[in-house]
């Protein structure tokens, strides 16, 4: 009996695998993955892998291909870089990896390993749950049926599939609610610090989750208080407040850098009204075919057994899972649970863990049931599944588990006090697990491997040239090998911006929910960079703008033989099956120094920007230099609708079925003139809401519907664009615009060719220091490639000196004429002052516990 505590923690790794046995059946079977290809293929794996790469080689905090560059730690703070258990999965998987030398530079490892985390982490968290229900006295069998349905749950599933760490949360909110109740009922205080520490440390946007939904629950404890309830409201205030105070100072090091990422993230607010209840339609059915969170219909019949209230938890329970179910349809909850923002619907684990609760305590007093009190909370569950199943298209094969349990149960209640009746008992709670599992299976089935997305959820899908093919890694572990330190490779496979963290290659491509600010008014403000694809979280490629291909030390360009977006000033060198290598034949040196300043308040068209960086440095100060603006060729131009009509002339125009748009024609002595044009024009849709594509001269771009959360709100567009017998067609969907042609400017590439070439500058980078070596130079400011960050500091021959934001995005530093190596290094701003407070709060932390501990022993 000694090792019995050792016996339940290994009973819930059985059931963790029992729950994941479709999935792992499904990967034997044909090669599944356990992760979403769309999110899980794009951000999970690569981010996963990035972030091991990295600390595994002792690198901390930023690194100059993470994207552009920048600092990994603040900015993955939301998905992986503090997390509890991914850095737990990091240690594991660094010891098994001195045995069995795993690949873990592929991202087929880091697939299969989704496999192990997932069924530890459902393991752990269902231990959580268990230790929760039983504190509250319902007996172990029933525990360990709640813990069972909450971590095999549709929601489990769907969150860990397609955001791993979105399912860490199962772990922290079991574990904050029996801190909560083990001081409430024992005075214990251990368990909520580090409920608060952990769930801090771990993701502070599950964080959020977690305090109010934490506040909520312990409002209602310290007003509806229970007979077991030792501690008094006044002691609770106090505890609680104290408690939350430690484990939010244990948790400053990582919790920070959460909200500092977050809140640099410069992102658009979230204006458009909200209905007061969601459509209910055949999606919107939580008891039989919704998208994300399935209640068994077993918690309708302990709803619907009034009996049991008179017990104090079940009745909290009850309540909670009627006023969760119905916020449940409300969007305005949604928002409220994602920061007043977009309404999301992430916060429906906590109906799964109520309603599962509340079945567990069901089970625990089912013998306590009349049976005609057991047949009339039949009815509602019956009614409600069974029409359903008859109005709604989707038949779930589930189905029929309904009199199956419902027959089990009568034979338990007619079996009063006989021996079978206790085995009857235990049939009910596996019939009821068999339930569940096969829910789950069938929601997977429907809902999350449905017929759109399972082809792309496969082993072979990640070998091949739609993610990661062998030939795409040799292209680019060859052009690897040739380029100069700071240099880059201007190549993503399809729309998979994070490509260059999976096939390991400096790029110039993310997608991530967070990053800093200053990048989104780099791209979508200043240099008005037009994705072909809009969405607030990736940039990518340059539009294929020579300047800022070079600007940005791109040297390699790498395209299928079909895309044609290739920049001017590149030349093909080789091609490799379907692929085409091209060369930047304009290259400029990864760093300068400059002593030509221009006032960034002077600029203000993008491709004077452009020019203005190639001749020195663009800074947030005055200067007396001032650029020759690029004429503005739109006077003379001629613009004419076709396929449309103008309301008001290069104002407001109607679009006619299926497309149209205007023809400008330019003037004929530009076109002798200049390579590339930019055309800077407004095309807002203001008919009824869709997306809408604006194709100019084949460069298609597909422009969000206003309400996406997704939508950059930047209704000012600008296009690279190549004439076409001396035209540029700008066609776009169907519907009415407002919009107008603002600009049109040539390029000719002069300031480009003349830019400095080759200035004997060498840098170097390792993770979060570089370095750059001078040859002879004037005074002014060396501009580097190192995107800037607060946190930065710079070292000229040893001394140090201040880094100041340049060129928008770049780290410059001002020098003597005699400047020889400057260093520079990184480490987030406040970072030793955070690890102090986490520090003294630990400490501080121990000696508050101290007295419960002498206490314990007297």
């Amino acid at each position: 009996m000694k090792n019995k505590k050792y016996l339940f923690p290994f009973l819930f790794l059985l059931l963790a695998v029992f729950g994941h046995s479709f999935y792992i059946y499904r990967f034997i079977k044909d090669g599944t993955i356990f992760t979403g290809p769309n999110d899980g293929l794009e951000q999970m794996l690569p981010f996963q892998l990035f972030l091991y790469d990295k600390w595994s080689h002792g690198e901390f905090f930023y690194d100059m291909n993470f994207g552009l560059g920048g600092d990994y730690y603040t900015d993955l703070a939301y998905y992986y870089s503090t997390s509890v258990v991914f850095y737990f999965n990091m240690v594991a998987v660094w010891w098994l990896n001195l045995l069995f030398h795993f690949k873990t530079d592929t991202i087929q490892f880091w697939a299969v390993n989704a496999f192990y985390i997932s069924i530890f982490k459902s393991a752990a968290a269902m231990y959580f749950t268990y230790l929760y229900f039983t504190y509250l006295k319902v007996n172990r069998a029933s525990a360990v049926l709640g813990a069972f349905l909450f971590l095999t749950s549709a929601i489990y599933f769907r969150f860990t599939l397609y955001w791993s760490f979105f399912s860490d949360v199962f772990i922290f909110l079991p574990l904050l609610l029996l801190g909560i109740e083990k001081y409430i009922q024992d005075k214990k205080k251990i368990w909520f610090i580090a409920a608060v520490a952990l769930s801090l440390i771990n993701n502070f946007y599950f964080a959020y989750y977690q305090m109010l939904f934490g506040v909520i629950y312990f409002v209602l404890r310290m007003i509806f208080r229970s007979e077991s309830d030792r501690a008094t409201r006044l002691e609770q205030w106090k505890a609680f407040l104290t408690m939350t105070l430690l484990g939010t100072g244990i948790s400053m090091f990582s919790f920070f850098y959460g909200v500092k990422g977050f809140m640099q993230n410069d992102r658009a607010p979230y204006t458009d009204p909200m209905k007061l209840f969601n459509t209910f339609d055949q999606h919107a059915n939580i008891f039989y075919d919704n998208y994300l969170v399935i209640v068994l219909y077993i918690a309708l019949q302990a709803l619907f057994t009034f009996k049991f209230y008179r017990s104090y938890f079940y009745r909290f329970f009850a309540l909670l899972t009627i006023a969760l179910i119905y916020l449940s349809f409300m969007p305005f909850i949604d928002s409220v649970f994602n920061g007043f923002s977009a309404p999301q619907k992430r916060w429906h684990y906590l109906l799964t863990f109520f309603s599962s609760g509340l079945i567990a305590m069901y089970i625990a007093k089912f013998r306590q049931i009349s049976i005609q009190n057991y047949l009339y909370s039949l009815l509602p569950g019956f009614i409600i599944v069974s029409l359903s199943y008859i109005y709604i298209d989707k038949k779930v094969e589930w189905i029929w588990y309904m009199p199956v349990i419902a027959i089990i149960g009568l034979f338990i209640l007619l079996l009063k006090n006989k021996p079978a009746q206790h085995y009857l008992y235990y049939a009910q709670i596996a019939a009821i697990m068999l339930l569940n599992w096969h829910i789950v299976k069938e929601h997977n089935l429907y809902d999350n491997y449905n017929p759109g997305i399972d082809s792309r959820a496969k082993m072979s899908y990640i070998e091949s040239s739609v993610y990661n093919s062998g030939l795409q890694q040799e292209i680019i572990d060859s052009l690897k090998s040739k380029l100069k330190p700071g240099e880059r490779i201007d190549w993503r496979v399809l729309e998979q911006d994070n490509t260059p963290l999976y096939q390991s290659f400096p790029g110039v491509s993310l997608y991530s929910s967070i990053f800093d600010g200053s990048l989104i008014d780099f791209y979508y403000n200043q240099l008005k960079i037009n994705l072909k694809e809009e969405s607030i979280s990736r940039y990518s490629t340059f539009q294929s703008r020579s300047n800022l291909e070079s600007l940005f030390n791109v040297r390699y360009l790498v395209r299928k033989d079909y895309q044609t977006d290739i920049p001017e000033n590149f030349k093909l060198i080789e091609t490799k099956g379907k692929y085409k290598i091209y060369e930047n034949t304009l290259p400029l040196p990864v760093a300068k120094v400059t002593d030509t300043i221009f006032d960034a308040d002077d600029l203000k068209t993008p491709i004077d920007r452009e020019h203005a960086m190639l001749k020195g440095v663009v800074m947030n100060t005055d200067s007396d230099t001032a650029i020759n603006p690029a004429e503005n060729l739109l006077s003379r131009s001629t613009i004419q609708a076709s396929g449309a009509k103008w309301q008001t002339y290069n104002e407001s125009l109607i679009v006619n079925p299926p497309s149209g748009g205007v023809v400008i024609t330019l003037p004929e002595d530009a076109l002798r003139k200049y390579q590339d044009f930019y055309v800077e024009l407004h095309a807002e849709l203001t008919s009824a809401e869709s997306n809408i594509q604006i194709n100019v001269n084949g460069y298609a771009n597909n422009r969000l519907f206003k309400s996406s959360k997704y939508r950059t709100h930047q209704d000012d567009l600008l296009y690279r664009v190549k004439p076409k017998n001396g035209k540029i067609l700008v066609g776009m969907t169907k519907g009415a615009y407002r919009f107008k042609v603002q600009g049109i400017y040539g390029e000719d590439y002069q300031t480009l060719k003349k830019a400095e070439r080759d200035n004997g500058i060498q840098f170097t980078e390792s993770g979060n220091r570089m370095q750059a070596k001078l040859d002879t130079h004037q005074a002014g400011y060396l501009v580097t490639p190192i995107i800037y960050r607060d946190g930065l500091t710079a070292r000229v021959d040893g001394k140090k000196t201040e880094v100041e934001r340049g060129n928008y995005l770049q780290a410059v530093v001002k020098i003597p004429v005699d400047a020889k190596v400057v260093d520079f290094k990184y480490v987030p701003p406040y970072f030793y002052l955070t690890v102090l407070i986490s520090v003294l709060s630990l400490i501080a932390a121990i000696f508050y516990l101290k007295p419960v501990q002498r206490k314990r022993k007297s």
